[in-house]
């Protein structure tokens, strides 16, 4: 089938550029969007009581009756954590891999009002036609079964993004890249590719799970008492590396965690990963065996491992605690967010009388391609125009570095940031204008309604607390009749601040007095004075500067 003339091609990077996670790319074939990705990404340490961050989906939004497709890579959440809020906005055909489209719909499940069955399982045979582009794919390595790339074929060549991926030569069937239909794109002619950046800064090659295989039935064989396995619950490939040296070194296994739960069940359903008969038994077992014959595994909520393990070390966990002769192995790499409370929950593992393990130092573990395969995507696919994707922005430069010494110019490599567009027309790639891009902060049931001002007071009363000031006013008779009652969290300690309480007491008066007798009485002013002159007041005894909060009522 001929492709159509393509006139006019853009990509957008949504999310996932100077960023780790949140995956969302945009590629425009004349009036037609297709989606490449929606995931989401973790808060960092700043964004105070944050669940999760969202792309803002308000360029697809306005051109929502273009939209013709949602194309997934895999089933992490970078890549599909924001697809129900996307499809509360935008309803358009997915189209995923049978795990991924599994973990996509059972993510939906928790979105009750979402009704949405436009879901369409795809593999590295399939081919797609819409009318100006052909959509195939390619398996690629990663930690978790049926990862593909995407090949957007158009008339002016492929638009090809990778998703996440390594190369690994040892890989076992469901993860095992296929290099000859990898290098069949780029001989057919790649336009663009958007490569994954995530390892860009690391020399060398991601290691082979082959070898971490090895590591892992070493630690178990070495162990004596029960074993607990910290682990990122869409980490499959570590899962099934746990369960089969947990059957080699006879040992039973118990699953800690509603989303460890929830992935065991469709991947054990779908055959990606194999359980062995009566080898997973419910917690309230444990006490039938001894310890040495006892597996553990344990993740937390969103799949993130450590703050579990806190409880457990404290035994405020509500399933299973950490007990003396324990060995705890974590398998999981923290991203440099949770370095502090990795190391801090490692100190807090021993106190409570466990032996701690790692990955070693001797193996690079990561989901990702190193630098030597990154240069080998780059090579298999020649593209004309390299995009580097998914990194923070020194990742996203040292990508580029690579792409330039595998031969490709400046001209060709193009490091964009979220929302800018890249356009190819009349036969040349050029960047510049912009479409809103930005963040959708989810905390609890909300979403989007908590922005900078109420992160600023968030971080405000975590800093210096918060001074309540209430009056009751009669403006008839121009008088005070109760308070101030002054009432203070997380500023001072008010049993040995009596001086300062009332000293403050006196300074609202005062304004109080002052504003009543003025002919022109407002409260807005009055709230504003109390502010103002309270908050300098305060810094001047304590250097603090808390959020001042005047209640003013009137009888």
């Amino acid at each position: 089938m001929t492709i159509k003339k393509a006139k006019n091609i853009k990509i957008i990077p949504l999310g996932g550029v100077d960023e780790s996670g949140k995956n969302l790319y945009v590629v425009e074939i004349d009036e037609d969007i297709f989606i490449l990705d929606a995931g989401l990404m973790f808060p960092e340490n700043e964004l105070l009581g944050i669940d999760i961050v969202i792309p803002d989906f308000k360029y697809l939004e306005e051109n929502k009756d273009r939209v013709k497709a949602i194309f997934l890579t895999h089933g992490h959440e970078d890549a599909i954590g924001a697809l129900p809020y996307l499809l509360q906005k935008i309803k358009a055909p997915v189209y995923g891999t049978e795990l991924t489209i599994a973990l996509a719909k059972s993510a939906l499940k928790e979105h009750r009002k979402l009704r949405f069955k436009n879901f369409h399982v795809v593999d590295a045979e399939t081919t797609l036609s819409f009318s100006k582009i052909d959509v195939s794919f390619f398996r690629t390595t990663h930690t978790i079964p049926d990862s593909v790339g995407i090949v957007l074929e158009t008339s002016e060549g492929s638009i090809i993004y990778t998703g996440d991926f390594k190369f690994d030569q040892s890989a076992k069937d469901g993860y095992a890249s296929d290099l000859s239909h990898i290098a069949e794109f780029g001989e057919k002619g790649v336009l663009a590719l958007l490569s994954d950046s995530s390892e860009a800064e690391h020399p060398g090659t991601t290691s082979s799970d082959s070898l971490i295989e090895e590591e892992i039935r070493h630690a178990f064989r070495m162990a004596d008492g029960r074993i607990i396995v910290a682990c990122v619950a869409s980490n499959l490939i570590r899962l099934q590396q746990v369960l089969d040296a947990s059957v080699a070194t006879k040992r039973k296994v118990a699953i800690v965690g509603k989303e460890l739960e929830r992935v065991f069940e469709i991947a054990g359903s779908l055959g990606k990963i194999v359980i062995e008969e009566d080898l997973i038994i419910p917690l309230k077992e444990l006490k039938k065996y001894n310890d040495e014959e006892i597996t553990i595994i344990e993740t937390g909520n969103l799949g993130e491992p450590i703050q579990s393990l806190q409880l457990m070390t404290k035994g405020n966990h509500p399933q299973f605690n950490i007990k003396p002769g324990d060995t705890v192995y974590i398998t999981t790499t923290p991203s440099p967010s949770l370095e502090t409370m990795m190391a801090k929950t490692m100190d807090m593992l021993y106190k409570a009388g466990a032996k701690v393990l790692t990955m070693s130092n001797n193996l690079f573990i990561s989901g990702h391609a190193s630098q030597e395969d990154l240069k080998l995507m780059l090579n298999l696919l020649k593209p004309r125009y390299f995009v580097p994707v998914h990194g923070e922005y020194r990742m996203l430069i040292s990508h580029a570095k690579l792409a330039h010494e595998v031969g490709m110019a400046k001209s060709e490599v193009f490091i964009v940031g979220k929302g800018e567009i890249l356009e190819y027309k009349n036969d040349k790639m050029t960047a510049g204008n912009r479409v809103y891009s930005g963040n959708t902060l989810i905390d609890g049931l909300g979403v989007g309604d908590v922005g900078n001002i109420v992160l600023r007071d968030r971080k405000l009363l975590s800093e210096d607390g918060i001074f309540i000031v209430v009056v009751t006013l009669n403006r008839k008779t121009k008088t005070i009749t109760s308070g101030p009652e002054i009432i203070s969290r997380g500023f001072i300690y008010v049993r040995e601040s009596e001086h300062l309480i009332e000293e403050s007491s006196k300074v609202v008066t005062k304004i109080v007095e002052k504003n009543l007798q003025e002919t022109g009485f407002e409260w807005a002013k009055l709230k504003q004075d109390i502010r103002d002159q309270l908050n300098r007041y305060l810094f001047e005894q304590t250097k603090r500067r808390p959020m001042i909060l005047p209640i003013i009522m009137e009888v």
